[in-house]
């Protein structure tokens, strides 16, 4: 498969991801979004070659390891508030290695490893447009001073992107290092 085609899965893949966690945990499916979104990363390991896929699932797991501590920061904060949780949820920390799977050589992110200054602001505006709307839905709550929330997680999220890209080249999954990406669904 050629790489536009694999950027073009990788975004509908990271759309529907989103849209299963955010929607399943607002419709009290917790669960949904999780099952979804390993289904998926399990797809995406399996078409990196193989002598990438443990380097692939080590950036996805820290991922979702940042995932939970930039969520769990701004929940402990106050910035923003999920029903129940005292700490980032399953569904939430979810997101992350969905995003991580997005900035992979050929996915939907990944050209912006070059373009440093398009991650940061990609960042900057994304991720509070993305908690906007899962506050809009109904999975989670943003502090009373809205637009004060999310220019908090505009700053954390400038520099989410630029953070998965450097573990990216400090693993070796991107450009050389073993990190190819070729997309193959048969037996590999």
């Amino acid at each position: 498969m050629n790489v536009p085609a694999r950027a073009v899965l990788s975004f509908a893949f990271m759309q529907v991801g989103w849209f299963a966690c955010v929607l399943g945990a607002a419709r009290g499916y917790p669960w949904l979004g999780p099952a979804v979104v390993f289904v998926g990363l399990a797809i995406h390991v399996r078409t990196q070659p193989r002598g990438a896929r443990v380097k692939e699932v080590l950036i996805l797991t820290l991922a979702a390891v940042l995932g939970f501590l930039v969520d769990t920061a701004l929940l402990r904060g106050g910035v923003m508030s999920v029903a129940g949780a005292a700490v980032s949820p399953t569904w939430l920390v979810a997101l992350w290695p969905n995003l991580g799977a997005a900035t992979a050589r050929g996915g939907s992110l990944g050209s912006l490893e070059r373009r440093p200054i398009l991650g940061v602001l990609l960042g900057l505006l994304g991720g509070p447009l993305a908690y906007d709307a899962g506050a809009r839905l109904g999975a989670i709550g943003l502090a009373g001073g809205r637009l004060g929330a999310l220019a908090l997680i505009g700053a954390a999220w400038s520099l989410v992107l630029p953070a998965l890209f450097c573990l990216r080249r400090r693993i070796g999954t991107q450009h050389g290092n073993g990190g190819g990406v070729e997309m193959r669904l048969g037996p590999g």
